[in-house]
This record gives structure tokens, C-alpha cells and sequence, in this order.
């Protein structure tokens, strides 16, 4: 049932983004094609002066996803390297179809490759993670939510980095340690949003990093199309200002 709800949950995120031709697989978004492909939502730029219907929560279904149990249990007794036993719980489960913690490294080779320092730090990926073009610019471009999209990340809400619901974790390219669930969270620390006023986000493909393949699509919050965030502009931000609200998929189930 939860597994039903929350592809149901999908289906209903999906139906906002419309893009012409074949409609294109989760996470398979190819980066010779995007300058060619309408990836808005809607017109990008000022929403205030683009015709809006009234800001409504009649297309979300806000809820609070219930706590899990913190990880306790890490895999080689590394925190960095993400809960021994990798979740299977719905809507969690489903994202890691087919996922390989270090991809086709060796768990030595991927600690080298994408850690430094003592302790050991994580080296994440130039452009903000972006899919970087031949001439060195990262592949985005503005894009615009609608009310009753659906956005998904693991994390806490000071972040910045949302995706499209349901995009799978390898195309995230994320790190093994995203799947750990903090104290008083949701499994993975795993959260679902809504959308409830439109705003517009930095919007491009995912490139290839800590031994996934990437390829999804991501949103960056921009405070150059949200100013009056100011310097607070977080998914928190969106939550307190009534642009987002979150969802549980599991409600009901």
C-alpha cells in the first residue's frame, strides 16, 4: 500500500512538467539536449507578472513524515560511508533500486578519490554539482515551479538542493553518508515538498560523482529570483514563507 501511495505521489508530481516530444525517463536527462528542450514549467523570470491563480494548498497534502530510528549500525564502522544495512523501507527503498554504494570502486579506491584531509572530508564536485559544457559554463538554466509540483531531497531544510519527486539516489550522485538517518528525522532524512506558490530555481543535469552516474535533474535556490529571502534563502525559507509545504507519503498507508 505504501509502495502504491507513493507512486501514486509520483505520478501526480509528474503530471506538472511538460516538455515537448517523448517524455523523458527520471534521472536520464541528456546534456547535448538541453539547450534544445523547454524545460520551464512555466515561463522563467518574475512570476508576480505572469498570470497566477490564487496561492492555494488544494493541490498538496501537507503532513510531517513519522521519525525512524537513528543509524547506529555504519558500513566498515565509517559514518562517512553510510548505514551497514542500506534502507528498504517505502518511499525510501524504491530510489535505491539498483544502487552500488561505491559504485565500481573499491571502497579504498572511492575514499581516495573523493575524500582528503584528517579527518577525512568529502570533495564535492566543481559548478555546484552541474554537468559542465565543453566551454566550461554549467548546463542550467531557470526554470519554474507551479503550485502542486512535487520536489524531494535527502536532508535537513538548510539546504539549498532539491530534485524532481522520485528521482533515483544514483542519479543524484549524492554521497554513500545521505542515507543515514539522524536523531527525531525520517528514514534517510528523507523529505517530500509541495509546492504552493510558484517560484523559479537554477534547474540542469546532475554530473557523474562519488561513483554514480548522475544524470538526474536538480534545482539550486537562487537568491536572484527569491531577493527578499535575503541571505536566508534555504528550503526552511520557502517552508516559513508559504512556497512549500511538506508532504508524508507514508500518511494513510
Amino acid at each position: 500500500m505504501k509502495t502504491r501511495r507513493w507512486l501514486l505521489a509520483l505520478v501526480s508530481g509528474a503530471a506538472f512538467v511538460l516538455a515537448p516530444g517523448a517524455a523523458q525517463p527520471v534521472g536520464a536527462v541528456a546534456a547535448t539536449t538541453l539547450a534544445a528542450r523547454t524545460v520551464a514549467l512555466a515561463p522563467a523570470g518574475d512570476t508576480s507578472e505572469q498570470p497566477q491563480p490564487p496561492p492555494t494548498q488544494s493541490l498538496c497534502r501537507p503532513g510531517t513524515p513519522p521519525t525512524a530510528p537513528p543509524t547506529t549500525e555504519f558500513y566498515d564502522n565509517n559514518p562517512m560511508l553510510g548505514p551497514a544495512t542500506l534502507p528498504f523501507a517505502s518511499p525510501v527503498g524504491p530510489l535505491l533500486a539498483g544502487y552500488q554504494r561505491f559504485g565500481a570502486l573499491t571502497e579504498s579506491e572511492f575514499l581516495a578519490q573523493y575524500t582528503t584531509g584528517t579527518p577525512a572530508a568529502y570533495v564535492y564536485p566543481p559548478a555546484n554539482g552541474f554537468v559542465i559544457a565543453p566551454d566550461g559554463r554549467p548546463l542550467k538554466q531557470a526554470q519554474s515551479l507551479l503550485a502542486g509540483y512535487r520536489l524531494d531531497r535527502f536532508g535537513f531544510t538548510g539546504g539549498s538542493f532539491l530534485a524532481p519527486l522520485g528521482t533515483p539516489f544514483s542519479s543524484r550522485a549524492l554521497t554513500p553518508q545521505s542515507l543515514n538517518t539522524p536523531a527525531n528525522a525520517p528514514l534517510a532524512n528523507y523529505h517530500v515538498y509541495c509546492v504552493v506558490k510558484p517560484f523559479t530555481v537554477d534547474s540542469g543535469p546532475i554530473a557523474s560523482w562519488f561513483a554514480q552516474p548522475g544524470m538526474g535533474t536538480q534545482f539550486q535556490l537562487n537568491l536572484a529570483y527569491l531577493p527578499q529571502a535575503g541571505a536566508t534563502l534555504t528550503v526552511q525559507w520557502l517552508l516559513d514563507n508559504g512556497f512549500l509545504v511538506e508532504e508524508d507519503l507514508t500518511a494513510g498507508a
